[in-house]
């Protein structure tokens, strides 16, 4: 690791907040009844959301915005665009909320011409900021709370990460899905230099991200130069080429744009989206899909480039989400199931990005500024737990059932004296290692994704 790295890393979007996993068994923790599985995990993503909110009137909160930061114990003080989405679908953001996400987001959005941060590195006009301060400031890139000229660069990239966009455009149509609205804050709003349209914005802003022309797949460029972060729960891992997951963003967000401005009576935007939509989707197993060493399973890989690995956060998402379907999904499904029953992705429901077994990095990614077995290089998380399970489901409902009881055990085992689940952000045991407790996404995102496949019912006895 170049010198000085390691404390840059305890800055970054994801910092090292690690204790002794020692201190699991101290007594300050205790275990949950075996009610209904389902209603307990609903009451914890209540607990750990509620736990996250900061209110407009709050003294350190000068946005003017009701938010959520991405967990209760504060250990990333920012509004985090990603982690925000990742609470919507159920009611547990009401709609007045998420308008306020919106307008506060257009507000720090760049235009009309690209924001030069110093040389080297280049904020695209329409980018969406990587995180938000409380004073309502963009910081473009992960790694510190600048929003100033000392922001970016190495390692972090000469361009924000790939993802916000489509996180963004995914809280517009969620907007709409709640209320029917197809003006989440009226008929306009106001980006960082004037008033503008809705669906001038959101063309603007999904067009900002850098795509292969024939494709429409999401892509970066040299590691060493520009280096952009294709999402940001890989924000510490360095990627190159066609990207698999912003480019499942940009399907989910392409498909839903497409339904919005129809309900909206504009055809032609519907058709735009449709087609952007079929594009995508065709072009994703071309691209990512990879053959296992078994001949009915299948592995997405993360990146054409630098990063080409079977991910497996990416290939469960990309069967939940319907991205991948039919045999192709059932190949990732079997991979997967493999992977849960040889613990070389899952542990204690938990999950890692890459299987401990691949061959490229001993178990890490090709280029990681995280060691090996930390963070996003090796943590285990429980962020895509409920698309894990969704994905398993297509061939395996008895191991689906497995891994959510897997999950709810290590949530159960370590409740803090209020009923709440510590909710870790990431974990590795055989380090001794767990990472910033009350962490939305770890309870949150595994619930809704159960919500929107209809697999809630796989918690009832457990």
């Amino acid at each position: 690791m170049p010198p000085g790295l390691s404390s840059v890393i305890q800055c970054s979007r994801r910092r090292f907040n690690g204790i002794a996993a020692a201190s699991l068994m101290s007594g300050l923790w205790r275990s949950a009844p075996r009610e209904d599985g389902e209603v307990f995990l609903r009451d914890q993503a209540r607990r750990v959301i509620e736990s996250a909110r900061l209110s407009a009137d709050a003294p350190n909160n000068r946005t003017g915005h009701d938010l959520h930061v991405p967990g209760g114990n504060m250990g990333y003080p920012a509004f985090w665009i990603r982690d925000a989405a990742m609470m919507l679908g159920a009611d547990f953001i009401g709609a007045a909320e998420l308008s306020g996400w919106i307008r506060l987001i257009c507000s720090t959005i760049p235009e009309p011409v690209d924001y030069n941060v110093r040389e080297g590195v280049v904020v695209p006009a329409w980018s969406v900021p990587d995180h938000i301060t409380f004073e309502g400031k963009a910081c473009f890139y992960p790694g510190s709370y600048e929003t100033g000229d000392r922001q970016g660069g190495a390692p972090w990239g000469k361009y924000p990460p790939l993802d916000d966009a489509f996180y963004f455009l995914q809280m517009i149509v969620r907007h709409w899905r709640l209320t029917g609205s197809t003006t989440p804050a009226g008929p306009t709003l106001t980006t960082s230099a004037r008033e503008r349209p809705l669906a001038e914005i959101c063309d603007h802003v999904y067009d900002a991200v850098p795509c292969d022309a024939e494709t429409k797949l999401v892509v970066a460029g040299d590691v060493d130069t520009e280096n952009a972060k294709d999402w940001g729960f890989c924000d510490s891992i360095l990627k190159s080429g066609k990207l698999l997951f912003p480019s499942l963003l940009k399907l989910d967000a392409a498909r839903g744009l497409s339904e919005l401005f129809g309900a909206a009576g504009d055809p032609d935007r519907a058709a735009r989206y449709r087609q952007d939509a079929e594009t995508l989707a065709a072009a994703i197993k071309p691209a990512f899909l990879t053959s296992a060493a078994e001949a009915d399973e299948g592995w997405l890989h993360s990146a054409t480039g630098v990063g080409n690995q079977p991910d497996v956060w990416g290939s469960a998402f990309a069967v939940h989400s319907g991205a991948i379907s039919g045999d192709d999904a059932a190949r990732i499904s079997h991979a997967l199931g493999r992977a849960y029953r040889e613990r070389t992705a899952v542990r204690g429901g938990f999950v890692r990005h890459l299987l401990t077994t691949d061959p490229t990095n001993a178990g890490g990614w090709e280029r990681s500024v995280s060691p090996l077995g930390e963070y996003q290089n090796g943590g285990y998380w429980g962020t895509p737990v409920g698309w894990y399970i969704s994905a398993l489901h297509k061939t395996d409902e008895d191991l689906a059932r497995a891994l959510a009881r897997d999950y709810l055990t290590t949530l159960r085992g370590h409740l803090r004296p209020d009923g709440t689940a510590e909710a870790w952000e990431w974990v590795n045991e055989e380090r001794a290692r767990t990472a910033n407790s009350l962490y939305v996404a770890t309870v949150a995102l595994p619930y809704l994704a159960l919500q929107d496949a209809g697999l809630l019912g796989l918690l009832r006895p457990l």
